[in-house]
Formats: C-alpha cells, sequence, structure tokens
C-alpha cells in the first residue's frame, strides 16, 4: 500500500477511535432517541403491572393457605385446595414458593410483619397517660392486634412446634410489660417489692387466655380489663382477710 494510502487510513483509524472515546462528539443516529423515549415508558408500565400482579396472586396464595390450614389444620390442607382456594392452578403455587415448607415459611413471615408493628404500637403508646388507664390501654390494643390475626395465630399455635421463623412476639410483649409496670413503681402505684415478677405473670396471662380464646373461641379483647383487675386487686373478695397459716407454720 503506498505510503498516502497507509496515512490517510491512520487518519481514518484515529478519527475513529477519538469518536469512541469521546463519546460527546458522536452524533446519535435520527429518530433513535424519539422512538427510545416512547418504548421506555411502555416498558417500564408493563414492568410495574406484572410486579402488581405477581404481588397480588402471591397475597391470595398466602391469605388461602392461611384460611385453610386454621380450619383443616396443616396436613389436611392440600396444595390443591389452596390453589383452588386462590383462583390459581397448582402449577402456579411452584412460580412463587419452592415447595410446602417454603409456603408455610413465607406465611409466617408475612402475618409478623404486620403483627410485630401493632404490637409495637401498643408498647409505645399511651406513655403519657397515668399508669391505670396506661396498663388497661395497653393490654386491651395487644388483644386487638392478636384479633385481627386470629387465623394466623391459630395457626402458629397448633404448629408451634414446626416453629419455620423466630418470632420476637414474646419478647416484645414482655419489654412493653416491663415498661408499663416500671412506671407504676415510679408513680408509686406499684410496691417495688416483687414488682419484677408483675411483668412475667401479666404476660402469661395474656399468652394463655389468648391460647385459649382462639382455640375454645370467643372474643380476645373482652378479657383484657379482666386481666388488669386481678393484677390490681386480686382474686380474693375485698374486705376478707387471709384465713390459716402458712403451709408447716405455726397456727395459733
Amino acid at each position: 500500500m503506498p505510503v498516502n494510502q497507509r496515512l490517510r487510513a491512520r487518519r481514518s483509524e484515529c478519527k475513529f477511535i477519538d469518536v469512541n472515546l469521546d463519546s460527546s462528539r458522536r452524533k446519535p443516529r435520527r429518530g433513535r432517541p424519539e422512538r427510545a423515549a416512547k418504548v421506555a415508558p411502555g416498558a417500564e408500565l408493563r414492568s410495574q403491572v406484572r410486579e402488581t400482579m405477581r404481588g397480588t396472586v402471591r397475597v391470595a396464595i398466602l391469605d388461602a393457605a392461611e384460611e385453610l390450614i386454621a380450619r383443616h389444620g396443616l396436613h389436611d390442607a392440600a396444595l390443591v385446595q389452596i390453589a383452588r382456594r386462590a383462583g390459581v392452578a397448582v402449577g402456579t403455587l411452584y412460580n412463587y414458593f419452592t415447595d410446602r415448607d417454603a409456603l408455610i415459611r413465607a406465611l409466617f413471615e408475612s402475618r409478623r410483619a404486620t403483627l410485630r408493628p401493632r404490637l409495637l404500637a401498643a408498647i409505645q403508646g399511651g406513655s403519657e397517660l397515668a399508669f391505670e388507664p396506661r396498663l388497661r390501654r395497653f393490654v386491651r390494643e395487644v388483644f386487638e392486634a392478636f384479633e385481627s390475626h386470629r387465623s394466623f395465630l391459630k395457626v402458629a399455635i397448633e404448629n408451634e412446634h414446626l416453629r419455620p421463623s423466630a418470632s420476637t412476639t414474646p419478647q416484645d410483649l414482655l419489654a412493653g410489660v416491663r415498661d408499663v409496670i416500671s412506671a407504676g413503681v415510679r408513680d408509686g402505684v406499684i410496691a417495688a417489692e416483687g414488682a419484677e415478677l408483675l411483668p412475667l405473670a401479666i404476660t402469661a396471662m395474656i399468652k394463655s387466655i389468648a391460647v385459649h380464646r382462639i382455640q375454645a373461641g370467643g372474643e380476645l379483647v373482652r378479657d383484657a380489663d379482666a386481666i388488669v383487675d386481678f393484677v390490681l386487686d386480686g382474686a380474693r373478695h375485698a374486705g376478707s382477710a387471709r384465713s390459716g397459716a402458712p403451709a408447716g407454720g405455726d397456727a395459733r
């Protein structure tokens, strides 16, 4: 190749390299930006619609699983029934959950994610109130949170041995009761002696009554004031005195 032709070829290569290294010097093709601008919003909209539909189907599957497991038990709630109740094909379940265990795990995680904020709201609320109104409000709102998740709690109670995921509910509940009782001690309403046992006792009552009502039926919230009355006043009739002596003591 003659020298002048090699130089011209070299200059062309340099121009090509300069243009590609400096994108600001490249000239966009006519019509392409407008076309891309028209396609992008449509693609984004389709993606949003797909995500919305996928979320809707997932919620329907979890709702169906919760309802049928609470009604028939874990082992009698077949995937075929869950799919039919959710309005999807059985094969569709596996597009969302790899197996039955994954479905149950997702159900527990989903419901706990909505239950915990309500419990925390009950714990953090009412700090401006006096001790007794605050305690009554706390217990009532805890039961209201449990009532709103009644079907899930029935599933959780009956399948406690599975423990598909860790729960912070017991710790949250105990911490909330301790805060309220500590306020009662500071206000002089609750005796400091033995006060460390009260949160354990109140938490145990809330949990045992919730389990009983959910399994046997009955409204949870109606027991809220009864728990507080029992804690503050005890089971003994007003004015009645202790009778007898401690076990092994002198009865004189």
